[in-house]
Parts: structure tokens; C-alpha cells; sequence
């Protein structure tokens, strides 16, 4: 099997069953690695590979896609929980997080770029329950991430314009904490689009009563202090 890191087909490894803690995904899941650099390269679900770094049937759009079927599950399982936290090491000094998996209630987007999945954003729809009094009190960004070898061709503000277009005329939160990647991001999106700045927000708990600032205004207030 092709490797990508070693860029040559290598002998490969089963080296795990994989637990991917998402609803209706059944049969056995196992992860491959390379035998020769030991960096993962697919998933085998029930005899079938899926390997991100090649191409897939069906996805030829540029597009931000929702995931709705057990492909889409694994993909979201493989960016998430191996390239994301194995290969794209997240920098805690940039206020990157480990993500854990999403919710049964969240919803997932792919991006599909040169028809393989390249990243993800992850919504906890409002109303969403925390706890047995508390819920998401807006619609919230709760995860995004890029494979880096995809980053600086827009696509991270692809997910805002996104964002507002499948959410339109309502107010986004943004978990806590927001990276700085992210909020460069942001940055640029809300000079160029000044309606949506009282409209962007930082939450914790769920965007609860005080627990909620003007994205906006956190923007212009370390301009100001730098």
C-alpha cells in the first residue's frame, strides 16, 4: 500500500481495532499503519479501505459537505482523532485543543478539495442540552481544522462564509478557546464584512448569561494593547 509519508508503497501493518464513538457504524474498523515509518494510512471498515490521501468517487466539488453515511463517519474519525492529533500535532501555545469526538447531536462538515476530504467543522446546533438546565444559547463553531498541507488557500474562511449561509441571520459562537489561527481568520472576514460584527461571538458554557463576548471587540482590544 502507498504511503505518503515515505512517498513509495510499503509493507503495511494492521496494528489496531479501532472505537470510532459515532452512531450507526457497525463491523469491524481496524487502522493500518506503515511497517517501515510506523505514521498511519487508512482505515479498513469491513473489508473496505479508506485512505484521505487518495481520491475519492463521487466528490469531484470543491465544496463544504455535511456528513450523512459511514464514509463520511470514518473520515471525519481519521482528520479528527489520527492526522489531526499524529501529524498536525495541535501547538497548545497557539490555543490549539485536542479534539475529543463530536456529539450525536452535532453536526459535521467535510471539506472536499481536488475530490479528497481535506478538512472539518463540527456545529453544536442551538438549544443544544449541556446539562439538565443549560443549553447552547446560539448556534456554535465547536471544532475546524485544515490539513496543513491545504492551509493559506482560503479554506479556513471558507467555513465562516459557509457558516453564515446554511446559518443565516442568526448569531455564531465560537467555543473557547478560539485558536490564533482562527482568529486571524476572523480578523480579516470581519474588516471586510462589517454587518457580521455584532453577530460573532466568544462562548463558554454554552454562550450562557455572562459568559459570552463580542468577538468584534476582542479583536480591537489586543490591537489596541499590542
Amino acid at each position: 500500500m502507498f504511503c505518503a509519508r515515505c512517498e513509495k508503497f510499503q509493507t503495511t501493518l494492521i496494528t489496531q481495532d479501532v472505537d470510532i464513538k459515532l452512531n450507526n457504524i457497525n463491523g469491524k474498523i481496524q487502522r493500518i499503519d506503515c511497517k517501515l515509518c510506523k505514521n498511519f494510512i487508512a482505515i479498513i471498515n469491513d473489508n473496505k479501505v479508506v485512505n484521505i490521501d487518495e481520491k475519492f468517487n463521487g466528490c469531484t466539488e470543491n465544496s463544504w459537505r455535511k456528513v450523512i453515511n459511514v464514509q463520511d463517519k470514518i473520515i471525519y474519525y481519521i482528520l479528527s482523532q489520527i492526522i489531526y492529533r499524529e501529524l498536525d500535532t495541535p501547538c497548545h501555545d497557539k490555543f490549539e485543543s485536542i479534539y475529543d469526538h463530536a456529539d450525536d447531536n452535532d453536526e459535521i462538515f467535510l471539506k472536499w478539495f481536488d475530490s479528497k476530504p481535506v478538512g472539518f467543522y463540527t456545529i453544536k446546533p442551538k438549544g443544544t442540552e449541556i446539562d439538565r438546565i443549560n443549553e447552547y444559547s446560539m448556534t456554535t463553531l465547536d471544532t475546524a481544522y485544515i490539513r496543513s498541507q491545504y492551509r493559506n488557500k482560503g479554506l479556513g474562511s471558507e467555513i465562516l462564509y459557509d457558516i453564515i449561509k446554511r446559518y443565516p441571520n442568526e448569531d455564531i459562537g465560537f467555543s473557547i478557546p478560539i485558536s490564533y489561527g482562527m482568529l486571524r481568520i476572523l480578523n480579516k472576514f470581519l474588516i471586510e464584512h462589517k454587518e457580521y460584527r455584532r453577530s460573532f461571538w466568544e462562548i463558554q458554557d454554552g454562550g450562557n448569561e455572562g459568559s459570552v463576548k463580542l468577538i468584534w471587540f476582542i479583536l480591537r482590544n489586543q490591537l489596541h494593547n499590542s
